[in-house]
């Protein structure tokens, strides 16, 4: 049982967030922060007393006494970054996604491989927030029956982040690696199974005429080994506030959360009443839940992270299928990582 994590941030983006959890954890030094913006690194930095900062993430892979880095930059750096830490011993804790190819993916895996005492996760918020996990205690205790369809939308909201910033300025941005990832962890996590297939579409209709070069929608759709299946969109360019829609259908009632309400749907009859559902979403109380928990685990290894390294991998290797059914056009069997 280690007694205090030395960790440092590289990205002060999302990056603020696990500073703010680092420096707030009890066993946990936060040491050290890093950005390519010298006035960023200054403004964050002044939040957080006695942090070295630096513009060049060296500095942090090569300091021997940080046992953890998390990983929030842009997209392009992360294969790069993982790489660099596992060669310096460090545990990862990386933002979605984790890299940007198959053989990126490949590549991390076999270096992860090499060096099994070291320790990866992501930050999977869905899984923390209260509303999810009311719906999974119900799946896994039959209340809803057999599952045999769920639909899962990400609705993100934003579409200025697509249309301005590092997102235009990459050739590899993916609508399903930076959206889409969330649902289908989260629908991986609520019935505890992997897909076999994956078909997908996608355009660019809500950013045309932009500096935004990729999609901005996908549509997936997963197949399972009992027939369930799951619809899983990304919207980035929707006119709608940003919300996670998810309805299980099941063969005993039904699950529906939507901007316009969340209910449990126990009857065809048009005029039975709904049993609404008033568990905590968003969850912005457990948005630091997910590196807690991966904190924990690193402290007593008989602790268990909320999201283990196999669920990253895992996801990462449906999102790549994904991807690859939209350029193919095909139907595309899934290769877990």
């Amino acid at each position: 049982m280690k007694k205090k994590i030395r960790a440092g941030v590289i990205g002060l983006g999302v990056g603020v967030h696990h500073a703010k959890t680092l420096s707030l954890h009890p066993k946990t030094d936060l040491v050290w922060l890093c950005d390519f913006d010298k006035k960023k690194l200054s403004h964050v930095s002044s939040k957080f007393d006695g942090v070295k900062i630096t513009q060049n993430s060296n500095d942090i892979f090569q300091d021997p006494s940080i046992d953890l880095i998390c990983i929030a930059s842009y997209d392009e750096f992360h294969l790069e970054q993982v790489l660099k830490a596992l060669k310096n011993n460090k545990h990862v804790y990386v933002e979605k996604p984790i890299c940007l190819s198959k053989d990126e993916l490949k590549k991390i895996r076999k270096k992860f491989d090499k060096y099994s005492n070291l320790h990866l996760s992501s930050n999977m918020v869905l899984r923390t927030c209260p509303l999810f996990n009311k719906v999974k205690k119900s799946i896994k205790s039959n209340k809803l029956g057999k599952v045999y369809h769920i639909e899962a939308d990400y609705l993100w909201g934003r579409k200025q982040k697509l249309i301005s910033g590092w997102r235009t300025k990459t050739d590899k941005y993916s609508i399903i690696y930076g959206a889409a990832v969330h649902m289908v962890d989260l629908v991986l996590w609520l019935i505890e199974k992997k897909p076999l297939r994956v078909q997908a579409l996608g355009s660019r209709i809500a950013t045309l005429g932009t500096r935004q070069k990729n999609n901005d929608f996908a549509v997936l759709l997963l197949e399972f080994d009992d027939q369930i299946t799951v619809k899983i969109s990304a919207h980035g360019g929707c006119v709608h506030p940003h919300f996670h829609s998810l309805k299980v259908f099941g063969t005993n009632s039904s699950f529906v959360h939507e901007s316009s309400g969340t209910a449990w749907v126990n009857s065809c009859n048009s005029n039975i009443k709904l049993k609404k559902e008033n568990a905590e979403y968003p969850a912005k109380s457990k948005r630091d839940a997910a590196l807690k928990s991966f904190l924990d685990s690193l402290i007593n290894p008989k602790k268990k992270p909320i999201i283990l390294q196999e669920d990253v991998f895992n996801v990462m290797s449906i999102c790549l299928a994904a991807d690859l059914a939209i350029k193919k056009g095909e139907i595309v069997d899934i290769q877990y990582i």
